[in-house]
Protein backbone atom coordinates (compact mmCIF):
# COMPACT_ATOMS: atom_id res chain seq x y z
CA UNK A 1 0.00 0.00 0.00
CA UNK A 2 1.35 3.56 -0.76
CA UNK A 3 1.56 5.90 1.70
CA UNK A 4 -1.61 7.94 2.18
CA UNK A 5 -0.72 11.44 0.81
CA UNK A 6 -3.84 13.87 0.96
CA UNK A 7 -3.80 13.21 -3.28
CA UNK A 8 -4.42 9.41 -2.11
CA UNK A 9 -6.90 9.92 0.78
CA UNK A 10 -9.06 11.97 -1.88
CA UNK A 11 -8.97 9.00 -4.16
CA UNK A 12 -9.77 6.68 -1.87
CA UNK A 13 -13.13 8.40 -0.62
CA UNK A 14 -14.07 9.32 -4.27
CA UNK A 15 -13.89 5.46 -4.50
CA UNK A 16 -16.04 5.07 -1.60
CA UNK A 17 -18.50 7.10 -2.47
CA UNK A 18 -19.48 4.68 -5.07
CA UNK A 19 -20.79 2.84 -2.14
CA UNK A 20 -24.06 3.13 -0.93
CA UNK A 21 -25.16 2.61 2.34
CA UNK A 22 -27.16 -0.50 1.90
CA UNK A 23 -27.60 -2.73 -1.25
CA UNK A 24 -29.77 -5.46 -2.82
CA UNK A 25 -29.00 -9.14 -3.73
CA UNK A 26 -31.30 -11.76 -4.27
CA UNK A 27 -29.89 -14.53 -3.04
CA UNK A 28 -31.34 -17.82 -3.82
CA UNK A 29 -30.22 -21.05 -2.74
CA UNK A 30 -29.16 -24.13 -5.80
CA UNK A 31 -29.99 -27.47 -6.35
CA UNK A 32 -26.90 -28.90 -5.56
CA UNK A 33 -26.75 -26.76 -2.36
CA UNK A 34 -24.46 -24.25 -3.08
CA UNK A 35 -25.91 -19.95 -3.69
CA UNK A 36 -26.18 -17.71 -6.31
CA UNK A 37 -26.98 -14.04 -6.34
CA UNK A 38 -27.92 -10.86 -8.05
CA UNK A 39 -26.94 -7.72 -6.75
CA UNK A 40 -29.75 -6.10 -8.05
CA UNK A 41 -28.20 -2.71 -6.88
CA UNK A 42 -25.77 -2.77 -9.34
CA UNK A 43 -27.51 -3.95 -13.23
CA UNK A 44 -26.03 -7.10 -14.50
CA UNK A 45 -23.63 -7.73 -11.38
CA UNK A 46 -24.24 -11.68 -10.39
CA UNK A 47 -21.58 -14.13 -8.08
CA UNK A 48 -22.16 -17.45 -6.75
CA UNK A 49 -20.50 -19.83 -4.11
CA UNK A 50 -20.93 -22.99 -2.37
CA UNK A 51 -21.30 -21.53 0.81
CA UNK A 52 -22.74 -18.29 2.62
CA UNK A 53 -19.97 -16.95 4.15
CA UNK A 54 -17.92 -17.36 0.83
CA UNK A 55 -21.30 -15.81 -0.92
CA UNK A 56 -20.80 -12.33 0.91
CA UNK A 57 -16.90 -12.23 -0.15
CA UNK A 58 -17.73 -12.84 -3.86
CA UNK A 59 -20.52 -9.76 -3.51
CA UNK A 60 -18.23 -7.98 -2.11
CA UNK A 61 -15.23 -8.74 -4.57
CA UNK A 62 -18.81 -8.57 -7.26
CA UNK A 63 -18.73 -4.97 -6.18
CA UNK A 64 -15.19 -3.93 -6.37
CA UNK A 65 -14.98 -5.06 -9.83
CA UNK A 66 -18.19 -3.76 -10.97
CA UNK A 67 -16.31 -0.40 -10.05
CA UNK A 68 -12.99 -1.41 -11.69
CA UNK A 69 -11.15 -0.87 -8.19
CA UNK A 70 -7.39 -0.28 -8.41
CA UNK A 71 -5.79 -3.17 -6.66
CA UNK A 72 -3.75 -1.12 -4.59
CA UNK A 73 -7.41 0.53 -3.00
CA UNK A 74 -9.35 -2.68 -2.50
CA UNK A 75 -8.05 -2.76 0.94
CA UNK A 76 -9.24 0.83 2.09
CA UNK A 77 -12.96 -0.28 0.86
CA UNK A 78 -15.75 -0.95 2.63
CA UNK A 79 -17.28 -4.16 2.86
CA UNK A 80 -20.92 -5.10 2.89
CA UNK A 81 -22.40 -7.57 5.83
CA UNK A 82 -25.72 -9.60 5.60
CA UNK A 83 -28.32 -9.29 8.81
CA UNK A 84 -27.29 -12.48 10.83
CA UNK A 85 -31.46 -13.63 9.87
CA UNK A 86 -30.05 -14.66 6.52
CA UNK A 87 -27.65 -17.18 8.32
CA UNK A 88 -31.15 -18.85 10.20
CA UNK A 89 -32.79 -18.45 6.55
CA UNK A 90 -30.34 -19.53 4.27
CA UNK A 91 -27.67 -21.34 5.49
CA UNK A 92 -28.31 -24.31 8.21
CA UNK A 93 -31.26 -26.70 6.40
CA UNK A 94 -31.17 -27.00 2.43
CA UNK A 95 -34.50 -25.48 1.46
CA UNK A 96 -33.99 -25.91 -2.46
CA UNK A 97 -35.78 -23.03 -4.43
CA UNK A 98 -36.00 -20.87 -1.37
CA UNK A 99 -35.21 -17.39 -2.65
CA UNK A 100 -34.74 -13.79 0.07
CA UNK A 101 -34.42 -10.64 -1.26
CA UNK A 102 -31.92 -8.49 0.87
CA UNK A 103 -30.03 -5.73 2.13
CA UNK A 104 -26.43 -5.43 3.38
CA UNK A 105 -25.68 -2.98 4.93
CA UNK A 106 -21.97 -1.07 4.20
CA UNK A 107 -19.56 -1.36 7.41
CA UNK A 108 -17.60 1.96 8.04
CA UNK A 109 -15.90 0.88 11.13
CA UNK A 110 -12.29 0.43 10.60
CA UNK A 111 -11.95 -2.15 13.89
CA UNK A 112 -14.08 -4.95 11.91
CA UNK A 113 -10.92 -5.00 9.38
CA UNK A 114 -8.67 -6.80 12.33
Amino acid sequence: MEKITPQVAQEVNKLRSYFPSEITVFVQRSKDGGFCAQITTFPGCFTEAETLSELVENVNDAIITYFEIPEKYIELMPPYCPPTELAKKMGIYPNFGAAETLKLILDNCESNRG
